[in-house]
């Protein structure tokens, strides 16, 4: 009966370990997407939301690359390979814990944060020393079809721009539209910070989600791999 068990512990630790292999490279997969995506509009994002899908796409390598270890561990039946397997694994679910806890965290600080690089933004806007700005609000109000951030009257109100706004503005981009008279009948009137908030402050959300998510998943594997490891161990000193 316990020979039986041992061998439903030993192929579930493989399955569930392919499982982590595969939650490994979803983890890349979300913080490459991320990363790809706030690479465009950098000067809008804080350090710090740059910084944590680099942290999720680390933990996803190695997540991948100690599920490994743990299927080799448990298909030799090695008591030192899943013992060690479980520490690193107990580790890796520590850093992903509280890297969800971050996502979180940051993802109630987002708003706040955009906000006030999007009116610093304005202020630059056209300047020859900040074409990276210029160049992403461009991008912003073109993507996403928007002007300004509450609404196309911030341009006159945060930069000095007065009586006209930027082209990237008008629904039908052509040169010198945002500064025509009758500019306000051509232009995307939308302000860009609801619109730019709710697509990252939705990302923040599932790259917490997926780390916890996880992690949970992980403390399972912890569990069974130290059952495993201390039954190979038992069996060891009796031979």
């Amino acid at each position: 009966m316990e020979g039986c068990c041992e061998s439903m512990v030993k192929y579930f630790m493989f399955i569930i370990n392919f499982l982590f292999a595969l939650a490994g490279l979803l983890l890349i997969g979300v913080g490459a997407y991320i990363q790809i995506n706030a690479k465009t509009y950098l000067d809008f994002l804080a350090d710090n939301y740059l910084n944590t899908p680099i942290f999720i796409i680390i933990a996803g390598v190695i997540i991948f690359i100690v599920a490994f270890f743990g299927c080799c561990g448990a298909w030799q039946e090695s008591a030192c390979m899943i013992y060690t397997y479980a520490a690193l694994l107990s580790i890796i679910l520590i850093g992903e814990v509280a890297a969800g806890i971050a996502a979180f965290v940051l993802k109630g600080q987002l708003k706040e944060v955009i906000e006030v690089k999007m009116k610093e933004g304005m202020q630059h806007y056209g300047s020859p020393a900040y074409e990276g700005v210029t160049q992403t609000w461009d991008v912003i109000q073109s993507d996403f079809k928007c002007c300004g951030s509450a609404g196309y009257t911030d341009w006159g109100q945060f930069s000095n721009m007065t009586g006209k706004v930027p082209d990237s503005c008008c629904k039908t981009f052509t040169k010198g539209c945002g500064a025509e008279p009758d500019y306000e009948l051509k232009i995307n009137k939308e302000g860009c910070l609801t619109l730019f908030e709710g697509l990252f402050v939705g990302n923040m959300g599932i790259v917490g989600g997926v780390a916890i998510g996880v992690g949970l998943i992980q403390l399972t594997g912890v569990f069974f791999s130290c059952f495993l490891a201390n039954r190979i161990r038992k069996e060891g000193q009796y031979v």
